[in-house]
């Protein structure tokens, strides 16, 4: 997607106050904006995380981050690419990255309010089931393998347009609504 870096984000996040890694952040914005399409793009991460403390260039970073996830959510195109380590990547990493997303969207729509009260489609609420279980794959059972690279990139299109699904039903509004200023 991008070359956005966030050295405050880290794998070694063990206190739990905030994303463990560029794939959780992006996933939790992802939640966050599902139930708040006019969140702001200064301060996202406030709602989501207590503990992240960016400096100024991580800043510009996290207001590009929203920008360019805003922008791929309303687009025509479906053209969101979720933050996942580059092909050459082993797979491995790739898959962890992607279950953190996954932890990240949960954790986005739990904090910004989605419960079972919500109303959603069969579709929606097999999507985030689907989500749960992806996010506690263990990724310690994890091989480099054509299968796993095969199935990475299934999981990985179904994550991205089973999203654009569940952001269409919750933010229902036409892309135009959404071109104000955040």
């Amino acid at each position: 997607m991008s070359e956005l870096y966030f050295p405050s984000v880290t794998a070694n996040n063990e206190d739990g106050g905030g994303p463990a890694s560029t794939a959780e952040l992006q996933g939790a914005l992802c939640g966050l904006l599902c139930l708040n399409s006019l969140a702001n793009r200064s301060s996202w991460y406030k709602n989501l995380y207590e503990d992240l403390h960016p400096d100024e260039d991580e800043e510009l970073d996290l207001t590009t981050l929203f920008d360019q996830t805003v922008q791929a959510l309303n687009s025509l195109d479906f053209d969101l690419q979720l933050e996942l380590p580059e092909d050459a990547a082993p797979i491995a990493s790739r898959i962890s990255a992607m279950c953190d997303w996954c932890q990240g969207l949960i954790y986005g729509l739990g904090v910004s309010g989605l419960t079972d009260d919500n109303e959603l489609s069969e579709d929606s609420k097999e999507y985030i089931t689907d989500v749960i279980n992806i996010s506690q794959i263990d990724k310690d059972d994890l091989d480099n393998n054509d299968e796993d690279e095969t199935n990475f990139e299934e999981l990985v299109e179904y994550l991205r347009m089973g999203l654009f699904l569940l952001y269409g039903e919750l933010q229902p509004a036409s892309p135009s609504d959404n071109e104000t200023e955040h």
